[in-house]
């Protein structure tokens, strides 16, 4: 299986831009794909225009006339209905491999965390979808095949917003269950690269669940960077994660959004750990970790 022509939707998102930046500077023919109505502008690339309900007919119409063989999905993840849309046009247009709308920061394989966060019930459905599709036989292509990637909390990102549980800004550190649990997280460049690593890779990567990190840290580590960077003491503001999230999750069950980010945030710290999970690929798409002091540093002269 080759991969040449990839097209992305979804990116001016947070995850999305970066990825298209990565695309761009790889060796893939890249396009974006763009709604009718969107207000979304492009420069430099070349851009697929579908309908707003993504039609699936058209859809895989314009998917077949620009030959795609790879499509990858980030919009958000909770868009269940409108991916499996997108996947039908993928078959039905003859696309090789799509990437779902994964990444992340929790766990969708994990029945406990798709108990504690029915987010994640949507990423596992969609995986699911993908399951069934596979086995589809095509008439004149092989058949569909798609890799999902799970990328711990956007660290960089997560730095600038309390998705880590700091306050960069208001220099404040809110420590789960004493600091030392280690976790999972990427910067959104790193997970720009991985998604280039697994569309070179077509054939290690056909029909996986991969996880990947660009950090494997304690909040203790990052507190200790952090300080480091800003050169303050920050204030630390301990927290039990049991207690935390039976305060958060009924509001999150409500239809809290911010409640839900606080329960994202929290899971992702206890219980985001890939360094030991089947599936974690940083060796086999040939990807190192990074240096936590130097991505703080970064965050903290852009903050």
């Amino acid at each position: 299986m080759s991969i040449t022509n990839v097209a992305l939707i979804g990116g001016t998102g947070t995850l999305g831009a970066p990825v298209l930046k990565a695309l761009k500077a790889s060796e893939f023919n890249v396009y974006v794909i763009n709604r009718q109505t969107s207000k979304s502008v492009y420069p430099r690339t070349q851009v697929i225009t579908v309908p707003d309900d993504l039609n699936v007919d058209e859809v895989a119409q314009a998917l077949r006339e620009q030959e795609i063989d790879a499509l990858i999905i980030t919009i958000a993840g909770s868009h269940v209905d409108s991916q499996k849309k997108l996947i039908d046009a993928a078959l039905k247009s003859g696309v090789k491999r799509v990437m779902p709308a994964e990444f992340g920061s929790c766990d969708s394989a994990d029945d406990k965390t798709n108990k504690m966060l029915p987010l994640m019930k949507g990423k596992k459905d969609v995986r699911d979808y993908l399951l069934e599709v596979q086995k589809k036989e095509r008439k004149g292509a092989g058949k569909l095949t798609w890799t999902s990637l799970i990328t711990g909390h956007f660290f960089d990102y997560g730095l600038t917003c309390g998705l880590l549980k700091f306050d960069v800004k208001g220099r404040k550190a809110h420590i789960l269950d004493g600091g030392n649990i280690k976790f999972s997280g990427s910067n959104l460049d790193f997970i720009g690269q991985a998604v280039i690593k697994i569309l070179e890779k077509p054939r290690e990567t056909e029909n996986k669940l991969l996880y990947v990190h660009s950090h494997h840290v304690t909040q203790l580590e990052v507190l200790e960077a952090l300080e480091k960077a800003t050169g303050d003491k920050f204030e630390r503001l301990d927290q039990n994660s049991e207690e935390e999230l039976k305060i958060v999750r009924p509001k999150m069950l409500n239809g809290d959004s911010e409640a839900r980010e606080e329960v994202v945030a929290v899971w992702g710290v206890i219980a985001s750990d890939w360094k030991e999970k089947e599936g974690f690929a940083n060796t086999m798409l040939g990807l190192e970790e990074e240096d936590l002091e130097d991505a703080i540093r970064k965050v903290v002269a852009e903050l």
